[in-house]
């Protein structure tokens, strides 16, 4: 079936847990969250308010950028939520863009009649890392610990060299945040955006973020209760916004320039956001309303946006909101300043962008972050009652995603 026939996909309802750093209490026991854990609560407060069950789902679809890869969380999350036998879960780990990915399978899997019900989540939850040690330094500690004898221990001792203690590279997953780091800077440093700008744009966020949070603007937010008595309602504070953090520079690219902050960069945190996506059947039969329509998200390595305008046949000025998954405040102040952007408008005041905070104010648990957007997104077009608008994503190998969601209740 070819896409001019296939079937209109809507996001039927959506939720997620407050971001912070420290969902899981750091604990010396077992800490009361993990993961899964996460997801389960998550998904039974969504169900709550359905007219149907887990167990009408065709098919669980999870992205999860630090996933271990022994585990399926999407198949544990199925059992959890006592679905059918015969469903099959799906689990998407491939990195950054593994949230994107798991979301264009699922558009997909209902815009051609293979399903017509799916549960999609993005989870993301910070693991504590073994100390990396390099390679040579592993190999003579391996020798030192089977040696015997104080002579042939010295002998090993004295072979110790400053080669063991270089520096090694990171893991894929830990690369890509520090990458948005050195593109934020060369974005800085090649576009003269000031320290001082950015920091203006992450008060901005910030303040954004705390307008809507004191206005209850921020929907569908599943609480976390803890043993100690201690609950979690809203997204923490993750960026102090002090002048002299926001002013502090890092050191990073090549060469280094020092103009980005650590507060100018979205930081990685805790977070689950969970989407139920349906066809028309669905929505007919159990007499629906859906937040938005979704398009397929798209992929272009130099301007999504004009290539997501062209395929649903839109022109800029037709949007009327922006969410836009910042990795850095000189991201987005960028956009002004680049050619393809500069016949937007939205880009040059910023009034219509992440008007209720963004990622900086939020924190990044990357996949969940993505699926955020986009309920977010939903939730501001019902609101101001307007039609249209446009989720964009960055990643850090240069490629960029982006969907259109229609508000198909603005008339009504």
């Amino acid at each position: 079936m070819d896409k001019h026939h296939s079937q209109t996909v809507y996001l039927v309802d959506g939720a997620r847990t407050p971001f912070s750093h420290h969902l899981r209490q750091n604990s010396k026991k077992t800490p009361p969250y993990s993961k899964l854990d996460l997801a389960v609560s998550t998904a039974q407060a969504l169900f709550l308010k359905q007219p149907f069950t887990a167990l009408q789902l065709d098919d669980i679809v999870i992205a999860s950028s630090t996933e271990n890869t022994t585990e399926n969380l999407a198949q544990q999350l199925a059992q959890r939520l006592q679905c059918e036998s015969s469903l099959i879960p799906n689990t998407f780990t491939a990195g950054e863009n593994c949230g994107i990915q798991a979301l264009r399978y699922a558009h997909q899997q209902i815009a051609f009649q293979q399903k017509s019900l799916i549960l999609l989540g993005g989870l993301e939850m910070s693991t504590a890392k073994p100390i990396a040690l390099n390679h040579a330094l592993s190999d003579w500690i391996r020798e030192w610990q089977t040696v015997k004898g104080f002579t042939h221990k010295l002998k090993i001792l004295n072979q110790l060299h400053t080669r063991h203690f270089q520096k090694i590279s990171r893991t894929t997953e830990e690369d890509h945040y520090f990458l948005h780091k050195e593109i934020a800077e060369k974005n800085a440093n090649y576009l003269s955006i000031s320290a001082e700008a950015m920091a203006e744009y992450v008060k901005l966020s910030q303040r954004r973020l705390k307008y809507a949070q004191r206005n209850k603007l921020l929907k569908n937010v599943v609480p976390i209760f803890y043993p100690n008595g201690f609950s979690l309602h809203s997204d923490d504070d993750i960026i102090n916004a002090d002048p002299e953090s926001l002013q502090q520079t890092i050191i990073t690219g090549s060469p280094p320039t020092g103009i980005i902050t650590k507060a100018s960069v979205s930081q990685a945190t805790d977070g689950a956001c969970l989407l139920l996506l349906a066809n028309q059947e669905v929505v007919d039969q159990y007499n629906l309303s859906p937040l938005a329509i979704l398009s397929e998200p798209n992929w272009d390595k130099d301007n999504a946006i004009k290539s997501l305008l062209s395929t649903n046949q839109c022109q800029a000025s037709d949007i009327d909101y922006w969410e836009w998954d910042e990795t850095s405040a000189a991201e987005v102040l960028a956009l002004e300043k680049k050619p393809q952007f500069s016949s937007i408008e939205a880009f040059q005041s910023l009034n219509n962008v992440n008007i209720d905070g963004g990622s900086l104010a939020l924190g990044n648990p990357n996949s969940a972050n993505k699926y955020r957007c986009i309920l977010q997104l939903a939730a501001i077009l019902q609101r101001e009652q307007k039609q249209k608008g446009i989720c964009h994503f960055s990643f850090a190998n240069g490629q960029s995603s982006a969907l259109l969601l229609q508000n198909n209740q603005e008339k009504q």
